[in-house]
């Protein structure tokens, strides 16, 4: 049985321990991917780098499992997997994740990080400067947040902002049990009322471009958006448009359209000139130690599934 692990080399040899008795071997990139792929039974994937469309998987000859360590598989053609009866296994819904909580407070160093002017602080001080007066910061104390998506990350938002005394207010069409601590409301009413907005939503047809030119207009003037869930969530041309004009005050992402190719992704471009949008490279929920738990979960599960389908 031969396992394609792609994911960070130094969780590499846990894997292996693992997955003991499984011929695993690495990938890091699309090269070695290709290489590897015609002789490869399960892939599992804790990378999100390298994108499974329906011409890779077709190349995967031998395929019988799928598994990420992740919530959302947007890179993973699905329904080319379906076709052929190949499960793909996500962390989604999963009870493990109830205590894993790298992602949303990801999203809480995006937010205060905006609201303290952070990144230009730094370069501030860093170029001989000292001068506050060039940074005043927004407090957190009495203000609104609006969580788009109350699922497990939105709720540990929740709890964060009811900790820095903030009023939450909640946006979530699919969520059955509605959470304590959250105000549900409709998404316009979301958007005019709060001074924080923080998306996470799994991607899907629906959730495409769920904040769009409509959204942008209702914002609340001077309001912050942090987006941790999926680039393709925001509209990127109404997002950039908000900045330039000041509709928006700030905006910190984790995750762009197009990710990994973002070199000339416009917001990208925007940033390098502008400190009021701060983007990092899609690592909220990457931390070892969570990681390497999920990891351990990931493997049983292949482990399972092979001991069940014999």
């Amino acid at each position: 049985m031969k396992i394609l692990y792609l994911g960070p080399s130094d969780t590499f040899d846990h894997v292996k321990a693992e997955l003991k008795g499984y011929d695993v071997r690495l990938a890091l990139d699309d090269a070695t991917v290709d290489r590897e792929i015609a002789d490869i039974d399960v892939i599992l994937d804790a990378y999100m780098k390298v994108r499974f469309g329906a011409d890779r998987l077709k190349k995967a000859v031998k395929l019988r499992l799928v598994v990420t360590a992740t919530t959302g598989a947007d890179h993973i053609d699905e329904a080319a997997l379906s076709a052929r009866g190949i499960p793909l296994l996500t962390l989604k819904g999963q009870p493990i994740l109830r205590d894993i909580t790298p992602a949303a407070e990801h999203s809480w160093l995006l937010l205060m990080a905006c609201a303290r002017q952070l990144k230009p602080a730094l370069k501030h001080v860093t170029d001989g400067r000292w001068d506050r007066n060039q940074f005043p910061g927004v407090m957190l104390n009495g203000k609104t947040i609006g969580i788009i998506g109350c699922g497990r990350i939105g709720q540990w938002m929740a709890r964060y902002a009811a900790a820095f005394g903030l009023k939450c207010l909640g946006y979530d069409p699919f969520l059955s049990e509605w959470p304590n601590g959250i105000e549900k409301c409709e998404l316009k009413d979301l958007l005019v009322r709060s001074d924080f907005v923080t998306v996470h939503v799994t991607l899907s047809e629906q959730s495409k471009g769920l904040l769009g030119p409509a959204e942008f207009a209702a914002i609340k003037p001077g309001a912050i958006l942090v987006n941790t869930s999926r680039g393709e969530i925001i509209d990127g041309s109404s997002l950039l448009a908000a900045l330039e004009s000041g509709k928006l005050r700030a905006a910190g992402l984790d995750v762009l359209t197009g990710e990994p190719d973002t070199v000339h992704n416009p917001l990208v471009e925007y940033a390098r000139k502008r400190d009021n949008l701060l983007i990092t490279p899609h690592i909220g929920g990457y931390s070892p130690d969570a990681l390497v738990y999920l990891l351990t979960f990931c493997c049983k599960r292949i482990k399972d599934y092979f001991e069940a389908h014999k």
